[in-house]
């Protein structure tokens, strides 16, 4: 994207053009404040974009990312910005995630609750009642996380958040549910919550896409379970993330900001412990005379952004321990354009015995409990099982303007190790085999792929920056929240050095697409100065 020639100076620059950078830029620019974006990429939106990755079909939109939005329409954000009047478009989904299993027998989370304690019913009784019980407190959570997001933490001390979710009026049975799910890591919790092996296998698999399942105080991973029955529920924005990083563009470029891709950042310069510009790629310099905001990883904006001695000793060493993948679980993403329509063969046979919902609708994952902790155990070991679990989204089953008539878009991924024993340059090809042999057990149409897009943890690496392949940047752990994220003395936007502020996933309220770590930093740039 290209707007204006550059000029000489900005009131504030942007380094990053993903979902935060563009967030930051729409609240600086609608102060009247002059804005540069700047994306190394030559796409804006980050990895909550969307596009046609394959050469060879242009009217194929693949998501490489963010597939989903369960935080923005959850908060003002979109109301904030208008971002219906910049062509913002969404719906809902029915049953968003799910569960298929080797028979082609599927579990589906509906948005209505009764309908999902109905699917769970048919595997267990027992676990529909501990669903059911169990709603009050993830919803509490859930609420808590939405309550807090738009809040910076600074205005969150302990005694004022206290009073904030006491308003939010916790039972005594619920505080009870509170300190177990936040004392457990995921896998214990979900052994000792469920009998079924398939919400076991399920509520599993989906928090692992949070963070560290196996790490205490995880368990609090499974809340998403609550997010698909809260009302809006779980939102696909029409087009592809793609179509929220376009509004957000052109509410900023609308107001005077300035964007450029295809442009990457040097250094950002200070001078006396103080931001003055930055030094692109090329040696050339632009200045920023009241700050630069680092929409990107910690780890960048705190080292290779920054010259050696800018920074303390006590701040580098923060910056060297950040968690990220920490047990060493990351994403592989596999995009296929497709020319004919992919189907669950098995799957839609069984599910006609129920009803006559298209599963081809909701995001399934597949595994057993056992399975799913073996590919963890494998993980850990820089390997992989050799028919690992997957998660498996038909988009645009969802949203026909994905692709050509008759034609789809297919979203994979799967857990694998971000640092394999062997190195991604031998590892890539059979895992990626690995991934789609189990893709193939499920879900067929693939005789008609058009093309591809395989992205491993390291390819995130390279292409976007994510440290040791996480989405998150920093893991989303209990001790990584709030003015502790990215770490002590860290949070809150401001940086060691003057008029240089973090406004990336690494930041409150963390990862997922909201827009709020990218809000919350320009708005605090802004109350620095009072512009």
């Amino acid at each position: 994207m290209t707007t204006p020639e550059l000029c000489d100076d900005y009131h504030y620059i942007v380094v990053g053009g993903g979902h935060n950078g563009l967030s930051a830029a729409c609240t600086l620019a609608g102060s009247g404040a002059t804005v540069l974006v700047l994306e190394q990429r030559p796409h804006l939106g980050g990895l909550a974009n969307s596009g046609a990755f394959v050469a060879e079909a242009p009217h194929h939109i693949l998501s490489l990312g963010a597939m989903d939005d369960m935080f923005m329409s959850c908060t003002t954000f979109i109301s904030d910005l208008g971002l219906h009047r910049y062509g913002y478009r969404s719906t809902p989904v029915q049953a968003p995630y799910g569960w298929i299993g080797a028979d082609g027998s599927t579990l589906l989370l509906f948005h209505d609750l009764n309908r999902t304690l109905a699917e769970v019913r048919r595997f267990s009784a027992k676990d529909a009642r501990t669903y059911a019980d169990l709603q009050p407190a993830l919803s509490w959570i859930f609420q808590a996380l939405t309550t807090v997001m738009p809040h910076h933490p600074a205005q969150l001390p302990k005694a004022e958040l206290g009073k904030l979710l006491l308003k939010l009026a916790p039972s005594r049975a619920i505080r009870r549910q509170l300190g177990r799910i936040m004392s457990h890591n995921l896998i214990d919790l979900m052994a000792d919550t469920f009998d079924s092996d398939q919400m076991r296998s399920l509520a599993t698999y989906w928090g692992s896409m949070i963070g560290p399942i196996d790490h205490d105080g995880g368990g609090f991973y499974c809340v998403g379970l609550a997010a698909v029955h809260r009302k809006p529920g779980v939102i696909r924005p029409l087009g592809g993330m793609g179509a929220v990083m376009e509004a957000m563009a052109a509410y900023a470029t609308q107001r005077g900001a300035h964007v450029r891709t295809g442009t990457p950042v040097q250094k950002v310069m200070v001078t006396d412990n103080r931001t003055t510009g930055v030094v692109l790629g090329d040696g050339s310099e632009i200045r920023a005379t009241r700050g630069v905001l680092a929409a990107v990883p910690p780890q960048l904006a705190y080292g290779g952004l920054l010259e050696d001695g800018v920074l303390d000793s006590a701040t580098r060493a923060k910056v060297a321990i950040l968690p990220a993948s920490g047990n060493n679980s990351a994403t592989f993403k596999i995009d296929v354009a497709l020319s004919g329509r992919a189907t669950y063969p098995r799957g839609a046979l069984q599910r006609r015995k129920i009803d006559d919902f298209d599963i081809r609708k909701t995001a399934l994952m597949t595994g057993t409990f056992e399975q799913n902790i073996r590919q963890l155990q494998a993980i850990r070991a820089g390997e992989s099982l050799e028919s690992p679990p997957v998660y498996m989204a038909v988009l645009s089953a969802n949203d026909s303007g994905l692709a050509p008539e008759g034609q789809d878009v297919v979203y994979l991924a799967a857990n694998v190790p971000a640092q394999p024993r062997d190195g991604w340059e031998k590892t890539k090809a059979g895992m990626s085999d690995a991934i789609m042999g189990s893709v193939r057990q499920h879900l067929d149409g693939f005789d008609g792929e058009i093309g591809r897009i395989e992205t491993s943890p390291a390819d995130f690496g390279d292409q976007f920056a994510t440290p040791n392949g996480s989405y998150f940047h920093v893991d989303m752990t209990p001790l990584r929240l709030a003015m502790n994220r990215p770490a002590p003395g860290l949070g809150g936007y401001r940086s060691p050095v003057r008029n240089y502020f973090h406004a990336g996933a690494g930041s409150h309220p963390g990862g997922g697409v909201s827009g709020w770590p990218g809000r919350l930093a320009a708005q605090t740039a802004l109350g620095q100065h009072g512009a």
